[in-house]
């Protein structure tokens, strides 16, 4: 009995330490692990895109090929360990970075190395494996719970343009037909119009096409500021508050290069400053 429960404290001790050493951002452990994992897939990354060269000599292509179910297979004992020391399995499977696990090796294994739609399509999803980078940044993870405060606005604001930009194209439709050949054409002039990119692609020649492209300009112009200025602010809101301490005299958040406490006005010995205000990270 009692050797039943060693086995299963050590098990469980096995799977904590596995756990931390790969989801841990303040483990020194994790932050060499996950390095590790991150470079090979950039690695994975840069060898299928080189086997898609036509130029490639055969023997290495051969190579590159070896490689890749290399790293297939250590992406698959790096899944498996996942699964093992994660505390509901279940849940971590059907997450969204369980299931770009999966998909970013069971393919390999299924249609092989053979240059198919389907391999195409698993280096693609390859790429979102790096998505993972959200995880162990905190950087990261304090501006997007900064951002997700105004999800709602950024989407009202991209519902906008999506509206505005369906309008514009139907519009320019309707004023130069002989121009585009549909209103999709017309849309997508339309968005490159508002985003100011302006392929030329689609030109306008009448004077109330000139009108109507005058306008999506003023318009783009208008609302991506919005949006860029709304992003670019939660940024700076972000990085304040990250860069904010607590005063160990009276608990309050000052900022870190502040030389006194502003609320009780005590002076900054060496040190006294330096905690992180975690609570504002929240």
């Amino acid at each position: 009995m009692d050797g039943h429960r060693n086995s299963q404290s050590n098990a469980r001790g096995i799977r904590l330490k596995l756990e931390a050493y790969l989801n841990d951002v303040d483990s020194r452990v994790a932050k060499y692990v996950n390095l590790t994992l991150i470079s090979l897939i950039i690695i994975s990354v840069v060898c299928s895109m080189m086997i898609t060269v036509k130029a490639l000599p055969d023997e290495y292509r051969d190579i590159i090929k070896t490689a890749e179910y290399m790293f297939a297979s250590i992406f698959l004992v790096e899944y498996l360990i996942r699964i093992f020391s994660a505390p509901n399995r279940l849940k971590y499977i059907f997450s969204f970075y369980g299931l770009i696990d999966l998909a970013a090796i069971l393919p390999m294994f299924l249609f092989g190395s053979n240059e198919t739609f389907a391999l195409r399509l698993v280096r693609t999803i390859s790429l979102f494996r790096m998505l993972k980078l959200i995880r162990y940044t905190r950087d990261v993870q304090v501006l997007l719970n900064s951002l997700s405060k105004s999800l709602m606005i950024i989407v009202m604001l991209i519902s906008g343009i999506v509206l505005l930009t369906l309008i514009g194209g139907n519009v320019i439709y309707l004023v130069e037909p002989e121009n585009f050949d549909s209103a999709f054409d017309g849309v997508w002039w339309s968005l490159v119009t508002m985003s100011t990119v302006g392929y030329g692609d689609y030109v306008t020649h009448t004077l109330a096409g000139r009108i109507v492209a005058g306008a999506a300009m003023i318009v783009g112009i208008v609302l991506f500021a919005i949006v860029t200025g709304l992003i670019s602010s939660r940024i700076f809101e972000a990085t304040r508050i990250y860069e904010r301490v607590h005063c160990r005299s009276c608990h309050a958040s000052i900022e870190r290069e502040s030389n006194y406490c502003s609320f009780c006005g005590i002076e900054k010995p060496d040190g006294s400053f330096k905690q992180k205000a975690v609570s504002d990270l929240e």
